[in-house]
């Protein structure tokens, strides 16, 4: 059956509407777009920060302003109806464009002061949080950093709608919305404790020799577990972890406390093979030698003053992601 087409509005009736949405609440577009980059209310609330039923009675208050529903779910997830996929691109380019705006304020006053939002793999820690971080707070004590540790999806997701201005992650996918600034190669090793029969092979361990013991790992959204699977289809192996986790610290607790083994980039355990408490093997197949550490910002984001000086730094200053 056609569609019935639509009934262009009155000029009082697009008055109207445009009145509406130029007064809508940014506070509850902001509730809406986590929603919607979410999949969820749940999601988006705990992005933010909120309780579940505060973010959908405003995403409700709003959808009662405008006399439309903006949210339809499904399963356990939400997605946007038209109306709402509409204002939430709407938000993103007033986002986007006041993003400038501020970025070029603070370039007339001199960033003295503001903050800066960095993204990081769990396994960057150890080497961005010590000198280079806090070096650079030292020398700005007036600026804040907003530090957010995820996955590399996540990571990717948070740069993408803004939410993060820079991000170190270990192996982004290639898209041609990031823009890398550093990058250096890193090998992932197979990490067990002191004493583990792997450790008595005498030769570089294959993924074969890994089914016969206890095997944790990350989920498929980390770029260390992406490798990996690449890894696995080209050997035509299938592993399957005891311990899946999101936590590296909860990995490297899996090696040295239920003998496990473990694989991730090989910076990101160096602090225990410093201190002897795991050892690092070196693996067979060379498609676990290919993954690198980037330092990532959206291509085309005018960075504020603060987050420029902060991106130089970090560039300079995180061995990880500087080339030998």
């Amino acid at each position: 059956m056609p569609s019935t087409p639509r009934r262009p509005l009155s000029e009082t009736q697009r008055f109207s509407l445009a009145s509406r949405v130029a007064g809508l609440d940014q506070r509850r577009l902001l509730y809406l777009h986590q929603a919607v980059a979410a999949g969820s209310v749940r999601g988006g609330a705990e992005r933010l920060g909120v309780s579940a039923s505060a973010l959908s009675r405003q995403i409700a208050r709003m959808e009662g302003e405008l006399g439309m529903a903006l949210l339809e779910r499904h399963g356990r997830g939400v997605r946007p109806t038209e109306a709402g996929a509409l204002l939430d691109e709407y938000f993103a380019e007033q986002r986007a464009r006041l993003d400038g705006v501020i970025a070029q304020l603070q370039e007339i006053t001199g960033a003295r002061r503001g903050q800066v939002s960095v993204g990081l793999g769990e396994g960057f820690l150890w080497h961005v949080m010590g000198e280079p971080l806090r070096s650079f707070v030292d020398a700005h004590p007036q600026l804040h950093v907003n530090l957010q540790v995820g996955s590399t999806d996540q990571l990717v997701a948070q740069l993408l709608d803004d939410t993060i201005q820079m991000a170190l992650m270990f192996n982004p996918p290639p898209d041609a919305q990031l823009q890398s600034h550093a990058a250096r190669r890193h090998p992932m090793r197979i990490f067990v404790r002191p004493g583990h029969p792997l450790a008595q092979l005498g030769r570089r361990v294959n993924l074969a020799d890994l089914k016969k013991h206890r095997l944790g790992l990350l989920p498929g959204s980390y770029g260390v577990r992406q490798v990996l699977l690449s890894a696995e289809h080209g050997d035509r192996v299938r592993l399957v972890p005891q311990l899946l986790t999101n936590s590296a610290r909860a990995l490297l607790h899996f090696v040295e406390h239920w003998n496990g083994v473990i694989i991730t980039a090989a910076f990101a355990a160096a602090r225990e093979v410093e201190e002897g408490k795991v050892l690092a093997l070196e693996a067979e197949p060379p498609l676990l030698e290919g993954g690198e550490a980037h330092l990532v910002t959206r291509r085309g984001r005018r960075l504020s003053p603060a987050a420029q000086q902060l991106l130089r730094h970090l560039r300079s200053k995180v061995a990880i992601v500087r080339r030998a």
